[in-house]
């Protein structure tokens, strides 16, 4: 590493700039719980792929670990990794699940370590008020996980199990939803993850 640039600046802000990573990982709060995908992650992360992407435009590596997370902050990161100029790979540790096992399907390659967990579900909701306030939150929420089911199955449409059975983008969406809808949590292993589509190699 160049001598100028300080081991502590990469702790402090998630992002070693001469190797071109950006790190994601969740905070412990003071419960000692997960804090996941959050407002600070999220803008961490898109002021780290901009300076990146200003910087040029080599390969960008993004290593993961963090449980999950806000939809709309997760949605940020998604978004950011989608418009980088800079190609980004990702590699998962720990888990990818819920918002962490989307924000990867951004990337152009997805890797994740081998003794990592993968799970999908539909997030949580909750809401409290008048009955059409409630109504409109649902049907947002359902819009949500449409939207989720449409990224899984865009890329996992060329996954082995699903190209085996030449399985089109909508019959692919509709057996993931199956999964979630029969298991709630659906938990498969990095090896899994790779034979499904939802990630390409292990690590």
């Amino acid at each position: 590493m160049n001598k100028n640039y300080p081991i502590d600046e990469i702790h402090s802000y998630g992002l070693d700039i001469e190797n071109r990573v950006i790190y994601v990982n969740s905070e412990i709060e003071i419960e000692g719980e997960e804090n996941g995908v959050d407002h600070k992650m999220a803008s961490k992360f898109l002021r780290n792929i901009d300076f990146l992407n200003g910087i040029n435009d080599r390969v960008i590596t993004v290593k993961m670990m963090n449980c999950g997370g806000d939809w709309n902050y997760g949605m940020a990161i998604y978004d950011c990794i989608r418009k980088s100029k800079s190609k980004v790979n990702t590699i998962s540790y720990a888990h990818a699940r819920s918002m962490s096992s989307i924000i990867p399907q951004a990337s152009k390659t997805r890797y994740i370590s081998k003794h990592a967990d993968f799970m999908v579900h539909y997030g949580e909701y909750g809401d409290s008020g008048d009955m059409r306030k409630v109504v409109s939150g649902l049907k947002h929420y359902e819009t949500q996980n449409k939207v989720m089911l449409d990224i899984y199955a865009y890329r996992c449409v060329n996954g082995e199990f699903f190209s085996s059975k030449n399985y089109s983008t909508e019959d692919t969406a509709r057996y993931i939803e199956e999964q979630i809808n029969k298991k709630t949590d659906w938990w498969i292993t990095a090896e899994e993850a790779v034979y499904y589509g939802f990630m390409d190699k292990v690590v």
